[in-house]
């Protein structure tokens, strides 16, 4: 078999500062809205303490994690507010389920990003962690289309909640 001259060409030069480019401009993207919603969530935590009225039933903690916790016991079945705040349980959980292991790996990650023939990048995302006195590796292999489909997933999602806790700090200023 004869390998015709388009087929032993050598991809074009890759302009790996562009690459990094979109890459890191992707990963900004996807912390942006990890901060709006965390923004939010501790605006709301700040509000119902505020109204908690020294009972220290809203707890304010460090940690997002925690923070994520705090709030849905404070709006959860027999929370304090639960009655204006059942509204937004549901999305703060599936916000939490659907994005936190996504979040340590863009946060806390090294990336190693590679290129199809294509020219179309693919990310392969690393954290190491300590649970239990043991090391906790994760492994994240995305390509650029599943990147920018998890990016508008994270967006809608974060815009949607941070909306109902806006939502939720206006009912309760209503108390």
């Amino acid at each position: 078999m004869t390998a015709t001259p388009a087929e032993t060409t050598p991809l074009q030069s890759i302009d790996w500062n562009l690459i990094f480019s979109e890459v890191n401009c992707w990963r900004g993207a996807c912390m942006h809205h990890f901060s709006m919603v965390e923004t939010a969530l501790t605006e709301t935590l700040l509000v119902l303490s505020a109204l908690d009225e020294g009972k220290t039933v809203v707890r304010l903690r460090h940690l997002i994690g925690q923070r994520f916790e705090d709030l849905a016991l404070a709006i959860g079945p027999d929370g304090p507010f639960e009655a204006v705040g059942r509204h937004a349980l549901t999305d703060l959980s599936r916000f939490r389920e659907n994005h936190e292991a996504f979040r340590t790996l863009i946060c806390h990650g090294t990336v190693k990003v590679t290129i199809e023939h294509n020219g179309r990048w693919l990310l392969l995302i690393r954290t190491l962690s300590i649970r239990a006195r043991q090391p906790d590796r994760s492994i994240l292999a995305m390509d650029q289309s599943e990147a920018e489909a998890k990016l508008a997933e994270l967006k809608r999602d974060g815009t949607k909640l941070a909306s109902l806790l806006g939502q939720l700090r206006k009912a309760v200023a209503n108390i």
